[in-house]
């Protein structure tokens, strides 16, 4: 956790008194499975879980939950090509029951992490009735990536519920890649991806995990995709920061404890 000190949020203090972040109601979801709710899941809602206004897990039937916050939807085919049909039907559970009581709703992985007054205070300043959604572009293939977790707005989510209701609708229910899928079907509604690099051209969304953004190396795939070439060290990212990911399940609770902790000012 080499320089976590650097990635603040202008600290929660200074900025809650400009902003009223109570106003900013975000809707979360997080995919898992049964096999991970004693680690991913337990310390994702132990940590930055808590502090979205909702929180539901997605994941197949479980004799036990845990006493977690699954959402009940049925029906869910477990297996990561299944990721799909997982996502749509946790978007389509967000619009049935949830969409008038958020402005933004949240898909992230339980290898995820969130700061969440960060994405707060970024959509502070956004439009929901706009059909936007927000997260990390992968350069040349049109999507957000599904890891570092991806924002749709009111709008992007009742057209996305649209599209799929649609006779002939070219949105997918099941196949291909999670993240691909739900962006085509988005894009087919209309909605466009949001740019969320900060005032120096740095994401705030982030398909890796800190240590390999900060130390290095890079892996291909990332540079390959990457909007702008990767550095390392303390401009890996901007001050802002929204998400990590491939995170695992201990880190959760480290970067949760060095920040709540011991990093924000008293």
């Amino acid at each position: 956790m080499i320089g976590i000190h650097r990635f603040c949020f202008n600290h929660t203090t200074s900025f809650r008194t400009q902003i009223n972040l109570t106003q900013v109601r975000v809707f979360c979801f997080v995919l898992t499975s049964p096999q991970y709710f004693d680690t991913r899941t337990r310390a994702v809602l132990s940590t930055w879980g808590r502090r979205c206004d909702s929180l539901y897990f997605i994941t197949e039937s479980s004799n036990d939950t845990h006493d977690l916050p699954i959402a009940p939807i049925a029906n869910i085919t477990p297996g990561y090509e299944h990721l799909t049909q997982k996502t749509v039907l946790a978007l389509q559970y967000a619009y049935e029951y949830h969409f008038n009581n958020f402005d933004w709703f949240v898909k992230a992985d339980d290898d995820t992490y969130i700061f969440m007054e960060n994405l707060k205070t970024f959509l502070s300043k956004q439009d929901t009735t706009e059909p936007v959604s927000f997260g990390w572009i992968s350069k040349g293939y049109d999507y957000h990536q599904g890891g570092a977790s991806y924002v749709l707005s009111r709008e992007a989510l009742k057209r996305f519920n649209e599209g799929h209701q649609k006779p002939n609708t070219t949105c997918r229910k099941y196949g291909g890649h999670e993240d691909i899928e739900i962006r085509a079907c988005l894009r087919s509604e209309g909605v466009y991806m949001g740019n969320t690099r900060d005032e120096e051209n740095r994401e705030r969304f982030h398909p890796l995990n800190f240590y390999d953004l900060f130390v290095g190396p890079i892996p291909d795939w990332y540079k390959q995709r990457a909007a702008l070439e990767p550095v390392t060290s303390y401009e890996c990212c901007g001050d802002d920061v929204i998400s990590f990911h491939y995170v695992p399940w201990n880190e959760l609770y480290l970067i949760d404890s060095m920040w709540y902790r011991f990093g924000r000012e008293r």
